[in-house]
């Protein structure tokens, strides 16, 4: 933790900033309260100085946080001590002028809350001690907490690997149950619940089904429709492990297709090819969008493809890096990202590719390259 550490007080140097607060209110700030301090509880408050890591929670985490926050300072608000009193303190006695925090994931009203409540003009408990009333600025730094996560350890590398090997093995499992007349929800209540028997602590998040026309929808909901064949059916999924997620897509053919959807499939899986390749440290994520939105162009399937092309995975399925047609930052070695065009043709159907990828200096690592992306008919 001491280098994620590390990198805060860096940015607190640039801000010139005297803390950043972590707010995780039932689970909001939750994924960054873990990658800094080990903390998986739901609800805590976290502020990190030049000097001092502070970790504030309820007594329903007192044992938890003692035994994964290590290295932080861990205190327990009470009835007759909530945690906006803690937090005073701790501002108060530390001289904490600048506050950073993160507005995505903070809301101004609650932080201006706190504020008030440091600089309260009827707070007189640290005057006793000399220590006057503080004015304090709050910075807000929107997406601050994600892109200081951008780039990944080994250890996270790792669990985002183990996640994956989970939610691909789970797949290989469901496909000899897939055939005609099984229901949009019946196929991802099953993998869901082979992906918990491969060992997934969880879903990344609600499985998507989407046969026949219901494939022009991306993020269309499991259904009751019955799966027929010569329908094309996109499954999106992702299983969690020790707090890090995997997602990925493909699409399948239910006996026999019409040679337009092969078409429209084949398209699809060049264009991820070319994007997959074309993925790397050192490119933007607007060139990776670039090969995949020219080439489904070129087939005149540009205008069904309206989504951008992918995004940082890690303890969220949705971080930075973003890979946009409107990306232009450099993508960075160890950082993680998707490739997932797709097309979606009303009252036809769609088509979905999707693998996440580390990137490297030299290229990528597949993540579920274990998953053959030729189209596979049952």
């Amino acid at each position: 933790m001491d280098s994620r550490i590390d990198k805060v007080r860096k940015v607190l140097r640039t801000e010139k900033a005297d803390a950043l607060l972590v707010w995780n209110s039932e689970g909001s700030g939750q994924p960054a309260t873990q990658w800094f301090s080990g903390f998986s509880g739901s609800s805590s408050m976290l502020l990190i100085t030049e000097t001092k890591c502070v970790l504030v929670t309820d007594g329903r985490y007192t044992a938890q946080a003692k035994r994964e926050a290590r290295g932080f300072k861990i205190l327990i608000s009470l009835a007759q001590k909530p945690t906006f009193k803690i937090l005073s303190e701790i501002i108060k006695g530390n001289n904490v002028h600048r506050m950073l925090f993160d507005g995505s994931v903070t809301a101004y009203a609650l932080v201006e809350e706190l504020k008030s409540s440091v600089t309260s003009e009827g707070d007189t408990s640290f005057r006793k001690g000399g220590i006057k009333k503080l004015s304090i600025e709050l910075i807000s730094r929107k997406r601050i907490l994600q892109e200081l996560r951008v780039v990944k350890d080994k250890e996270e590398i790792h669990l985002l690997k183990k996640s994956a090997e989970i939610a691909c093995r789970a797949f290989t499992r469901l496909l000899p149950e897939i055939h005609a007349g099984i229901t949009e929800k019946g196929i991802a209540k099953r993998l869901e619940d082979l992906m918990a028997e491969e060992g997934a602590e969880g879903i990344a998040f609600p499985t998507i089904v989407a046969s026949g026309k219901n494939g022009a929808l991306p993020h269309a909901r499991p259904s009751d429709k019955k799966i027929k064949s010569g329908e094309l059916v996109t499954i999106d999924f992702g299983a969690c492990f020790h707090g890090y997620v995997s997602d990925m897509t493909r699409t399948i053919a239910i006996g026999k297709i019409s040679t337009r959807l092969k078409k429209i499939y084949e398209a699809v899986r060049k264009a991820q090819e070319l994007g997959c390749t074309k993925a790397k440290a050192g490119v933007t994520g607007r060139q990776i969008d670039a090969v995949c939105r020219d080439y489904l162009t070129k087939q005149g399937l540009g205008k069904y493809f309206a989504h951008s092309t992918g995004h940082g995975i890690g303890m969220e399925v949705h971080e930075l890096p973003i890979v946009s047609s409107y990306s232009d930052t450099l993508l960075i070695e160890g950082s993680v990202i998707t490739c997932e065009p797709g097309v979606y043709i009303p009252n036809v159907g769609g088509v979905r590719i999707e693998d996440a990828l580390v990137l490297t200096k030299g290229g990528n690592t597949n993540l579920s390259k274990s998953l053959s992306k030729e189209l596979l008919t049952l």
